[in-house]
């Protein structure tokens, strides 16, 4: 077992390799051999990930604690040398095709499930309410097909920091190649408060649509901060697999909720347009507990 006594590296200091020509062992913490390669620059062979191995290897790592043994050789004799060796300890992964992991596309169900666990999560920045879950109304559109289908529309209310980040960031995803899955999820909801007055910009909201349920996001720091001074009328359920703080008593949405006489409407002026039209979702269960 000659390669013992080689210069070694942990996997995770392959950086420190040298720059020089030679035969590379990887070993297990339990002295496996898992592959044998040859470089005219170890160094350069093991860079970064530019090592085709690398990711595979990096995925047990933590488990195995790889180290890296090396020994340096003239360049003319490397192919000779790494056959040698191979035949020597015929390690696995010199036997075996290179694994490639594709991720799996995030479903919309996954993404909103994803969305509610962040937005319900208590943090030092957020370490009360963060978000409310205010009611549902039921809406008829044309689907896809210019077919008539009911729509049930969850109003949620969020902070600034989470509409602004969370919610914007899971927008960009879906226009993304990535969020490929996503595409069409999102939308741009405009509304003019049932005020037929076309000088005035319409409130803008972003909702996303999973199936025939629509959960729109209506920023609104005022009104979650309102809402702690009635904690009687909070009380979690699940939406999506997730634990979700709502509103028990809808009715009280209106009197929460003040005109701020801009010219152009804002999200507290959605929520009085939409208070009367809103349910408690506690109607929806069990239907949306796994949505």
């Amino acid at each position: 077992m000659e390669w013992k006594s080689w210069a070694s590296l942990p996997l995770t200091q392959r950086e420190q390799l040298p720059r020089q020509p030679g035969i590379y062992i990887v070993v297990d913490a339990e002295e496996q051999i898992w592959y044998v390669g040859k470089s005219v620059n170890l160094n350069a062979r093991w860079n970064g990930k530019g090592h085709h191995r690398y990711k595979q290897l990096s995925r047990t790592n933590n488990k195995r604690s790889y180290r890296i043994h090396w020994q340096t050789f003239p360049a003319n004799q490397l192919s000779e040398k790494e056959q040698q060796y191979i035949d020597l300890f015929k390690p696995h992964l010199n036997y075996s095709q290179v694994k490639t992991y594709v991720k799996k596309a995030i479903q919309p169900n996954e993404e909103i499930s994803r969305l509610f666990k962040v937005l319900n999560k208590k943090t030092m920045l957020f370490p009360d309410i963060r978000s409310v879950v205010l009611g549902f109304y039921k809406e008829i559109d044309e689907d896809g097909e210019a077919s008539l289908e009911e729509y049930i529309c969850i109003v949620v209310a969020v902070n600034l920091s989470d509409h602004d980040g969370s919610i914007l960031n899971s927008c960009k995803k879906s226009l993304s190649r990535k969020g490929n899955s996503l595409k069409g999820c999102w939308k741009l909801y405009k509304s003019d408060c049932g005020v037929d007055d076309p000088a005035r910009q319409p409130v803008t909201i972003h909702v996303f649509i999973s199936g025939n349920i629509v959960y729109e996001f209506v920023c609104c720091f005022n009104l979650i901060e309102k809402l702690k001074e009635h904690r009687s009328n909070l009380h979690y359920i699940e939406i999506a697999n997730q634990r979700v703080l709502a509103l028990r008593d809808t009715n009280i949405l209106y009197s929460l909720t003040v005109h701020d006489g801009h010219f152009d409407f804002r999200s507290e002026d959605y929520l009085r347009y939409r208070a009367p039209d809103l349910r408690s979702v506690l109607q929806l269960m069990p239907e949306i507990s796994g949505a």
